[in-house]
């Protein structure tokens, strides 16, 4: 018989990771189950400061810190790609590509991943487009680069790479460039090598071998902007087609539908982090995570 944990988490970022401390702390038999990189999507962050205890602290370095934190305390941590939840027994069934798991309680805490222009950029991902600016802003020192996004993650990328490449052009389809913070907008106006560019909408990326630009149509009429290379930051979409089918109630953009104890509509599974929507923010997700393992752990306790 497979072994049955008493706690399954889906995601090794700062909410799983966070939940994970608690339950390793309570003594539940607990693994966690990340698909790419444990630490979670943070570690793309350029610097975070935002996160209290460190008033200024690189992303990549905040998740080895949460990721070295769970590994003191014997977390186990599996990579698998989880392709579906069966809640039509108990205990779960958790179907990874690899294997099947088997758990009395599950926390969902996948995160979001990039969200698509939906044009041609597959054709150039590695050649010239990115959705990663920390990752890849070093090859384009002293270049030309084109940020195409909205809002805060746009903002962020901008701020990120004005340090490294020569010049920045936003290109945004909304009437107006805005961030979260205040704070943000002030450093953007401030750098001189940053330009912005509203109501422009994006056609198609320009080039063959490689991007060279994005086609854009500004108040109906078509222009070609010229760039080194292009990074998209369009904003986030929930990592939830997973649970199609599992019977856990996901809202129209698709996050997970909690109440305030981070509990699903099915009994035993909770979620919390940025697979639940609102503010997209580590702070927030290492709050919730450990909200849902003291749910996990109450109802554990009464089975």
């Amino acid at each position: 018989m497979d072994e049955v944990y008493d706690l399954i988490i889906i995601g090794g970022g700062p909410a799983g990771l966070t939940a994970g401390i608690y339950a390793m702390r309570a003594k539940l038999n607990t693994l966690c189950i990340e698909k790419e990189n444990e630490g979670g999507k943070i570690a793309e962050a350029g610097i975070v400061e935002n996160y209290p205890g460190f008033d200024n602290i690189r992303g990549f370095e905040l998740a080895q810190k949460f990721v070295e934190h769970a590994k003191k305390f014997n977390l186990n941590i599996a990579h698998d790609t989880i392709k579906k939840i069966d809640t039509s027994d108990r205990p779960f069934k958790v179907i990874g590509e690899n294997n099947t798991y088997t758990a009395k309680a599950i926390i969902i805490a996948t995160g979001t991943k990039d969200k698509k222009l939906g044009l041609n950029e597959d054709d150039f991902v590695g050649r010239g487009v990115s959705y990663c600016t920390t990752c890849d802003a070093f090859f384009y020192l002293n270049k030309e680069v084109i940020v195409v996004g909205r809002g805060t993650p746009a903002v962020m990328s901008a701020l990120n790479l004005k340090d490294i490449v020569k010049k920045v052009t936003v290109i945004t389809d909304k009437k107006e460039l805005r961030a979260a913070e205040s704070i943000m907008m002030e450093r953007l106006n401030d750098a001189e090598n940053i330009e912005v560019i509203t109501n422009a909408k994006p056609l198609k990326i320009l080039g063959s071998d490689k991007a060279e630009g994005v086609l854009v149509s500004i108040d109906g009429e078509e222009k070609e902007i010229k760039a080194d290379g292009i990074f998209i930051s369009m904003g986030h979409i929930p990592n939830s087609e997973f649970l199609e089918g599992s019977g856990i109630e996901l809202n129209k953009s698709g996050f997970v539908v909690v109440d305030k104890s981070c509990k699903t509509n099915i009994d035993g599974i909770f979620a919390c982090g940025d697979i639940v929507g609102g503010v997209l923010q580590v702070s927030k997700a290492v709050g919730e995570g450990t909200v849902a393992l003291a749910s996990a752990s109450k109802y554990l306790n009464k089975l």
